[in-house]
């Protein structure tokens, strides 16, 4: 890696499509202060232990990167001469096997596994060249891991320093349905602004990912805490001590939590989904899991945070989605006044439906989806008067 004169070197973090600012929040509370912003990826600076830090604590990242090097390239065989030059002994060991992953976007290299097959070759011969050996490729579980990115002729190639995508937490044992992103989960409460101070509710909560990842938040537990690997762990430069510290001092920052979190499903499946993932992530004592129909539940208390994921019509006909959205518009006015509701969806249509004016809206991605996800104020009485107390209370 190229590291600048105070020890520093370049980090990518690669996030989710809308939740760059999200991340590059987090950074900043992390210490970061050199930030640029790109499209589903976020550019630092740190040392080893601060790349750590990063792949630990940032509850919205993907995959941590270190850029090793990056050239303009109009052809295989150029692109090849330039890998065949680069010292990849100073990364990787012979005994040590690796994987090269590419995401390509360009008509000089429209297939993605050749553009990673010359990089491959270059890599072999050049250990051959020099050692008259080869290291082995692993596509799955390798020692070492590359991304190599390629934009029309600009190339980059990174060391990947998470191994498997942060995503994986390390608590998701089952699924039900289609389990949101655990960073999209995380990244939607950081949006609402919730930090546990007040109760957290999440009917129709499937595996109960919003739940788990408001416990970690709430808790100030990093939501890799529990994960057991990661891919720095077998670089040649791994600082075994440094990490172990990192681990002790976030460990040490953990708080109880103050209020319960509430997480609901009327699916039996979906029920042993999020209670297996529950007990996986060890948070039995933070998360009341029960079986309830939105529709029959009423408020827990006088205030909170309620964020519901409900179903955004794939497998119902447009009255039906209609109609559903327009009950829990209902069951939000009705219900949970004096609270904060939270709903995402990609069905703008059935959205409308809800019969409230959001105070705020997000575009997020879930999976291939464009969604939104938006906030409603729940009030009793009138509106204006609701508005103008609260900018009373502001300015006081």
């Amino acid at each position: 890696m190229k590291r600048l004169s105070n020890g520093e070197f370049d980090i990518s973090i690669k996030t989710l499509q809308y939740l760059e600012p999200i991340l590059e929040q987090e950074l900043r509370d992390l210490g970061a202060t050199d930030i640029t912003i790109g499209k589903r990826i976020v550019h630092t600076k740190g040392d080893l232990q601060f790349l750590y830090k990063c792949n630990l604590h940032l509850r919205t990242a993907l995959r941590v990167l270190v850029p090793l090097i990056d050239f303009t390239s109009d052809s295989p065989d150029h692109l090849y001469n330039q890998f065949k030059k680069f010292p990849w002994d100073t990364v990787l060991n012979l005994d040590q096997t690796f994987a090269i992953d590419a995401a390509v976007h360009s008509s000089v290299y429209n297939l993605p596994h050749f553009a990673a097959l010359r990089a491959k070759d270059a890599l072999v011969d050049y250990f051959k060249d020099r050692y008259n050996e080869r290291p082995n490729v692993d596509k799955d579980d390798p020692d070492v891991r590359f991304l190599l990115h390629i934009d029309e002729n600009k190339v980059t190639l990174s060391l990947d320093s998470s191994g498997e995508s942060l995503n994986r937490r390390g608590y998701r044992t089952s699924g039900a349905g289609a389990p949101l992103n655990e960073v999209l989960a995380a990244a939607m409460i950081l949006m609402t602004g919730w930090k546990g101070e007040t109760p957290f509710v999440n009917p129709m909560c499937g595996s109960a990912t919003l739940a788990i990842e408001a416990a970690f938040i709430a808790t100030n537990k990093p939501s890799c805490w529990n994960r057991e690997r990661f891919g720095f762990m077998t670089w040649k430069d791994f600082e075994v001590e440094s990490w172990k510290e990192i681990l002790r001092d976030a460990i040490q920052e953990f708080k109880p939590l103050k209020h319960l979190i509430h997480a609901s499903d009327v699916d039996h499946k979906a029920l042993r989904a999020a209670k297996a993932n529950i007990i996986e992530a060890e948070l039995r004592d933070e998360i009341v899991l029960e079986q309830a129909d939105f529709f029959d539940m009423n408020k827990m208390s006088e205030g909170g945070v309620i964020v519901v994921n409900p179903p955004y019509g794939e497998r119902m006909d447009d009255q039906q989605t209609e109609f559903l959205y327009k009950r829990i518009g209902d069951q939000f006015k009705h219900q949970w006044s004096g609270y904060t509701a939270w709903l995402i969806s990609s069905n703008m249509r059935a959205l409308k439906n809800v019969g409230l004016r959001p105070f705020k809206k997000f575009n997020v991605m879930n999976g291939q989806l464009e969604c939104k996800f938006q906030g409603y104020e729940l009030f009793r009485g009138d509106r204006a008067e609701f508005v103008r107390t609260r900018k009373e209370g502001q300015d006081q």
